[in-house]
């Protein structure tokens, strides 16, 4: 196993092109060739793949490598329920008062990661939290696909923030939850058919 300070930042950094869609879905993921990219050797790349293909990120196939995992619509749809139920879990729980600001300077996918995770915080659930962040990652990559499937995606973010921070009635923010969570499992058809012709991003 690769020492702390060498692997975090190795899986952090494989992790985020994973979740900004820097490899095609499916692609096949040359470990030594990420190695020399981040400036490590191979071994803390392949310990960070490995975990990454426990997170369902990463799909390990004996004598084939690490290749991109693809989302299919069955598992969009699941990791959606199990998140919403999670998030409704953590709404129930929480006490009353104000969520975390959520920083405005970052791209639309990393500030509704943030405030759903900002709402998770608030019921000082500790395995709530860990959920909603873990699904939160398997999902990070769709949510780029939010305002080509959708429409008043912003409206709608915004919608939830301020109910949020203005610690709104739960009933309100139930319904503002349950409807996000909606919307995206009706197209999730679309969904899969965009993250699995995904062609990868030059960097």
């Amino acid at each position: 196993m690769s020492p702390a300070h060498v692997f975090e930042p190795t899986y952090e950094a494989i992790k985020r092109r994973l979740m900004t869609g820097i490899w095609a879905t499916g692609a096949r993921i040359e470990a030594a060739r990420v190695a020399d990219e981040l400036g490590v050797s191979l071994t803390p790349v392949r310990d960070s793949l490995f975990r990454l293909d426990g997170e369902r990120m990463v799909d390990f196939r004996p004598g084939e490598g690490f290749h991109v995992h693809y989302l299919a619509e069955t598992e969009f749809r699941d990791l959606l329920e199990l998140h919403l139920i999670l998030l409704l879990a953590a709404v129930a729980t929480a006490p009353k008062g104000f969520a975390a600001a959520v920083s405005a300077d970052q791209p639309y996918p990393d500030r509704i990661a943030d405030l759903f995770l900002a709402i998770a915080e608030r019921s000082s659930n500790g395995e709530i939290v860990a959920s909603i962040a873990a699904i939160g990652d398997r999902l990070h990559f769709s949510r780029q696909f939010d305002t080509q499937i959708l429409s008043e995606v912003e409206a709608e973010y915004e919608r939830i923030e301020t109910a949020v921070a203005e610690a709104a009635p739960q009933a309100e923010v139930r319904g503002l939850l349950l409807g996000y969570h909606e919307r995206r499992a009706h197209e999730a058809a679309t969904y899969a058919r965009a993250l699995g012709s995904h062609p990868g991003r030059h960097v």
